[in-house]
C-alpha cells in the first residue's frame, strides 16, 4: 500500500508546552486518527509508528516552529491533509507549514535551535557585561552529567547571542552531534534561576540543515569504491632506471 510522507512545521504553545516529547508524539497520533487518516508503522516484530522530531522539546519551553516528521497510509492531496489536520488541532497547536519530501531525501537533521527570553531590567546591565565576556572567550565548555564536556563555538556562523529590547536572544548549533541545551547557557550567563522563577523560554526557530540525497551519498560512495579498486588493480613502478644496474 502506497504511503505520503509528511514534513509539518506547527507551533506549541500555551499548556501545550507541559508536554512532554513522548506525551507530544500521542498527541499526533490522536490528532491524525481524529483527522481519519492512518499512521504508517515500521515492519519487524515491533512495529513503531513512523513519527519524529528532528528536535525534541524540553518540558515547559514554548515553541513557534516546531518540526514534526511522519508516514501515512494512501496518498491524499496536500490540501485535503492539511484541511484534516487544521480542525483537529488542539488549542495552543497551529499548523505553519506541511511539506510532502522525497524519500530519498532521508530525514531532517537540524542545523541550530534560536530562542529568546525575557530579561528583568535589573538584570540586563550585568547580562550585557557577561555577554561579551562570554563572545570573547570564542568557546562555551559545559561539563554534563560529569560524564562528557559539550562545547559550543561561539564564533560558529549558527551561533548568536544578543540582549535586545530587554530580551535575550540566543542560536545555538549542532556540534559534533551535541547541542548545548538552553539551560546551560542559561547556566554560564548567570541565569541559571531565570526559569524557575516562571519566566517562559521560547523556541522561535528550528533550522534545519539543507536537504541531502540518499541516492548520491550512495551513488558517491559507490564512485569512491570504485576509483579506490582502480587504484588498487594499477601495477605499482619501479622508480630505478630500467638501464640501471649495480655496477
Amino acid at each position: 500500500m502506497s504511503k505520503t510522507r509528511l514534513r509539518i512545521h506547527f507551533t506549541k504553545q500555551g499548556d501545550l508546552r507541559w508536554i512532554g516529547h513522548r506525551d507530544l508524539a500521542r498527541v499526533w497520533e490522536r490528532l491524525l486518527r481524529r483527522a481519519d487518516l492512518q499512521l504508517a508503522f515500521s515492519e519487524g516484530f515491533h512495529p513503531k509508528p513512523r513519527i519524529s522530531f528532528p528536535s525534541a522539546l524540553a518540558l515547559g519551553i514554548e515553541a513557534l516552529n516546531e518540526v514534526v516528521e511522519l508516514e501515512i497510509v494512501g496518498e491524499f492531496s496536500l490540501d485535503d491533509i492539511e484541511g484534516r489536520i487544521r480542525e483537529q488541532m488542539p488549542e495552543g497547536m497551529q499548523l505553519l507549514n506541511l511539506q510532502s519530501p522525497q524519500y530519498k531525501l532521508g530525514k531532517a537533521k537540524v542545523e541550530s535551535a534560536q530562542y529568546s527570553v525575557e530579561i528583568d531590567p535589573a538584570q540586563q546591565s550585568e547580562l550585557a557585561q557577561r555577554i561579551d565576556e562570554v563572545l570573547r572567550a570564542g568557546m562555551i565548555e559545559v561539563e554534563r552529567d560529569q560524564k562528557k564536556t559539550i562545547t559550543c563555538d561561539t564564533n560558529s556562523e549558527y551561533f548568536a547571542l544578543r540582549l535586545d529590547d530587554g530580551k535575550l536572544y540566543f542560536d545555538l548549533p549542532v556540534t559534533d552531534g551535541a547541542m548545548l541545551r538552553p539551560s546551560e547557557l542559561l547556566e554560564h550567563l548567570g541565569l541559571g534561576d531565570l526559569l524557575e522563577s516562571g519566566t517562559t523560554l521560547v523556541r522561535t526557530q528550528v533550522v534545519l540543515r539543507p536537504p541531502e540525497s540518499k541516492t548520491n551519498k550512495t551513488i558517491s560512495s559507490r564512485d569512491e569504491r570504485a576509483e579506490a579498486e582502480q587504484v588498487a588493480s594499477v601495477p605499482k613502478q619501479n622508480n630505478a632506471s630500467p638501464n640501471s644496474g649495480d655496477g
